[in-house]
């Protein structure tokens, strides 16, 4: 199957990276929070080990585990991740002006900013007293590098979820085929690219080996089958794939080739009419570049129930749909305070339980422990509205949100298993 264009996710798409299972969905509920961008070890070898985590915006980081002989300068260290860093040599030291793009051309290396970088020392990250060229790393360091834009420090990323992230994508890798690149089935795939794509890691190279199959060839073999059943289906694969800036398949249903002009209404497979379907129309058709009809927002709207939540696919009000229509709708341009969202960020404060978790129906009779899917679920529709530090006090139109001090995001931590998985 011939690949069709490239196309790209707008900015706004970083509210909304990946959504999945909690078993192959594990590297995006660490790394929905911060947005980081894990990916597999740097291809340099060694015996020592190190992270090197690159925070470019508050909601954009990364973080890449480096192989090396000790001692290297964390310059060195920097270069070994693969990213593009252009550095200036003054005379009295050497300074790193731009990583990724980011950052200053060599001859205005502090035009906008800097780059700042750190160690953690401890729990906490700490300053350099001298620079990237005279540092000292060694096995098990983990350094950050922060970029302070209009020289304005940022509030630094938790450095146990950059590490815990590193690992849970280590273990996502693991579990791929190296027959056919793939995670089972189509299904389990594109919920694995989700999280992958989310890291703006491309699945075309995301194999076992250099020869192996890679996960893209694995999803476009079985692209058509899977967007055929419905609009859910068609619009994760665009979120994935437009993550990872890869190519829509030739001849594949588009989400909006399930759209109901009449009623305004994502059409096709389970729960169609309701919130998960509906959402994942909005926001696949948004990673297309394409625009949304406001009838297809206004039909999302009109079905929150009347706690201010949303149903996946019918019934009482749930986190993971109350989560993903609150991103389709701001994915789709409603603004944060809009009431829907309110009512809807309200919902999910009020199913949060004492561990800092979220369970999928706050009301069900079989049950209402926290689980590491529904968790990252809300985690990423706090995200998307713009509160960063899941915990203390955001006000919010009309009224506040507050969420527990045992933060969701510490609850996801909690359930990380010694292989990088979560459980």
């Amino acid at each position: 199957m011939k690949p069709q264009t490239r196309f790209s996710l707008p900015p706004q798409s970083k509210m909304w990276p990946a959504l999945g299972t909690a078993m192959v969905g594990i590297a995006l509920t660490l790394l929905a929070m911060l947005a980081l961008r894990a990916t597999p070890v740097a291809r340099a070898q060694g015996p020592d080990t190190a992270h090197v985590v690159v925070q470019f915006a508050p909601n954009d980081t990364i973080v890449r585990r480096i192989q090396f002989s000790a001692p290297i300068s964390g310059l060195k260290a920097l270069n070994l991740t693969g990213l593009d860093v252009i550095s200036n040599d003054f005379g009295w030291g050497i300074a790193v002006c731009n990583i990724e793009g980011v950052g200053n051309p060599a001859s205005d290396c502090f035009g906008s900013g800097f780059w700042a970088s750190y160690h953690l020392s401890g729990t906490t990250w700490a300053g350099y007293l001298v620079g990237p060229a005279n540092t000292v790393i060694t096995d098990g360091a983990v350094e950050l590098w922060s970029w302070q834009a209009g020289f304005v420090p940022l509030d630094l990323p938790d450095p146990q979820a950059a590490l815990a992230a590193s690992n849970a994508l280590d273990w996502l890798q693991s579990q791929q085929s190296p027959t056919d690149g793939g995670y089972g089935n189509t299904s389990a795939s594109v919920e694995s690219l989700l999280s992958i794509a989310a890291n703006h890691y491309r699945a075309f190279d995301w194999r076992t080996a250099p020869t192996n199959p890679s996960l893209l060839s694995h999803i476009l073999d079985g692209a058509a089958a899977y967007v055929g059943t419905g609009a859910a289906a068609a619009g994760k694969l665009a979120v994935g794939l437009a993550a990872g800036g890869d190519y829509w398949p030739a001849g594949v249903k588009q989400p909006m080739d399930y759209y109901i002009t009449a009623t305004g209404v994502f059409t096709g497979g389970y729960g169609a009419g309701f919130a998960g379907p509906q959402a994942w129309g909005i926001l696949g058709t948004v990673a297309l570049s394409q625009p949304v009809p406001p009838k297809a927002v206004d039909y999302l709207k009109s079905i929150a129930n009347p706690d201010g939540g949303w149903s996946w696919g019918g019934g009482n009000s749930d986190t993971n749909g109350t989560s993903l229509a609150i991103q389709a709708l701001i994915a789709a341009g409603e603004p944060v305070t809009s009431s829907a969202i309110i009512s809807g960020l309200h919902f999910l404060q009020s199913a949060q339980n004492p561990d800092g978790g979220f369970p999928y129906d706050p009301a069900s009779p079989w049950g209402t422990a926290s689980d590491a899917n529904s968790t990252a679920y809300v985690i990423q529709a706090l995200r998307a509205v713009g509160k960063t530090g899941l915990q203390g006090t955001g006000s919010f139109g009309s009224g506040s949100l507050v969420i527990s001090p045992t933060t969701a995001l510490r609850y996801l931590l909690s359930l990380q298993l010694p292989d990088g998985s979560l459980k």
